[in-house]
């Protein structure tokens, strides 16, 4: 039941309690020194008056025992002040005990009031308005941190809300285009009783063609979806794999006249190579695709004791600088119609930085140098 109290009684009742242990352990400290004084005075010893000039006898050698003239007993008066002293003493103690509990549960409720503050805006977000930051307190306390953790998850999950937002409008209207598409061919082609052997060619073309591009953005969703499937990590050679790559992509970058260039160690990191193999060839094809004529695309790798940096840099058209947090999102895009030349479904980037999360790499995305950009992995340089 204890547990279940609010913070603000429960920080009450404990100083309550402590509050009682140390006064009823004073007083009864109190009472009994008080007690043993007031013995001591009650009982001192009252020597007989002497007469002008006459010196007291004493005897150092011999102790005699006191005489009850001596001696007095505990009079009433000192029983009485015992009895008003016991009782006063348990009044303040009362006095002390309350005063003490009212004072907490006051400055309890003016410390926590930044926490209730801190409660009833939290009862108040809903997804709708998750961008909105609550104002931290001044105090710089336990409450002012947590008020900034806070912060920090709401904008997280208002990006993921965002995100998953446009990843369903985007899937939606890559969807949705070829089926159009197709659902428009069939409609014209129905309006014509009689057709040629060539209409029919025609019809069977865009077929094959937006189904193709069905099957290319359901392939990739699919590879998404399992990548979060375990594989085992094994030694790779990165030079070999960025040859093969360049081999199988050169042909498209003299198509496009794009020169490749390779400037690779015998760096060796551990994974799988087909996802890797995989990340660099989006990542050269999009470099190729996006690069204008005469242009190049350069892969260094650089090693050390702690990691290896793989630099792949075109000199396209680039990446402006508000939209470089957004291209690995699903489905985008920087240049639209130039995308949809090429055929690509705006998966690559998102496939990539999927990748290379599995691998435990990071991808940075920079202009490059002499125009264009430059994505630079990093992967570790440990088992």
């Amino acid at each position: 039941m204890f547990k279940k109290m609010p913070i603000r009684l429960r920080l009450t009742a404990m100083m309550v309690l402590l509050l009682t242990i140390c006064c009823v352990g004073l007083t009864v400290i109190l009472n009994f020194s008080a007690g043993i004084m007031a013995t001591r005075i009650d009982a001192v010893a009252v020597m007989p008056a002497l007469e002008v000039g006459e010196k007291p006898r004493v005897n150092s050698n011999i102790q005699s025992p006191p005489t009850h003239a001596m001696m007095t007993t505990p009079s009433e008066g000192a029983q009485q002040a015992k009895t008003a002293f016991r009782l006063e003493s348990v009044i303040y103690l009362l006095l002390i005990i309350v005063c003490g509990g009212a004072l907490t549960y006051y400055v309890s409720g003016k410390v926590l009031k930044p926490l209730d503050t801190l409660n009833s805006q939290i009862k108040n977000r809903t997804v709708h308005n998750l961008a909105e930051t609550m104002d931290i307190p001044p105090t710089n306390d336990e409450i002012a941190e947590l008020t900034h953790s806070f912060n920090e998850m709401t904008d997280k999950l208002n990006d993921a809300f965002m995100m998953q937002s446009r990843f369903t409008a985007n899937a939606a209207h890559e969807l949705r285009t070829p089926l159009a598409v197709l659902k428009t061919k069939v409609d014209v082609f129905k309006k014509k009783h009689v057709h040629s052997t060539d209409e029919y060619d025609a019809l069977i073309t865009v077929f094959e063609k937006q189904i193709q591009r069905l099957s290319e953005l359901v392939i990739a969703l699919l590879e998404m979806t399992n990548m979060n499937d375990e594989f085992e990590h094994e030694p790779i050679c990165l030079k070999d794999v960025l040859q093969e790559m360049i081999s199988e992509l050169t042909p498209i970058a003299n198509e496009k006249d794009v020169q490749l260039y390779l400037d690779c160690d015998n760096s060796i990191v551990y994974g799988n190579p087909n996802l890797l193999y995989r990340t660099f060839y989006n990542l050269v094809e999009n470099g190729i695709n996006y690069n204008i004529a005469g242009g190049n695309v350069k892969i260094e790798v650089k090693s050390n004791d702690k990691q290896i940096i793989v630099a792949i840099k075109d000199t396209g058209i680039g990446i402006p600088d508000e939209l470089k947090k957004t291209i690995f999102e699903p489905f985008y895009r920087v240049d639209t119609s130039r995308s949809r030349e090429t055929g690509g479904v705006g998966l690559g980037l998102s496939i990539v930085q999927s990748i290379l999360k599995k691998h435990n790499g990071m991808i940075a995305v920079t202009d490059n140098e002499n125009g264009g950009t430059c994505f630079e992995l990093t992967f570790s340089n440990t088992k």
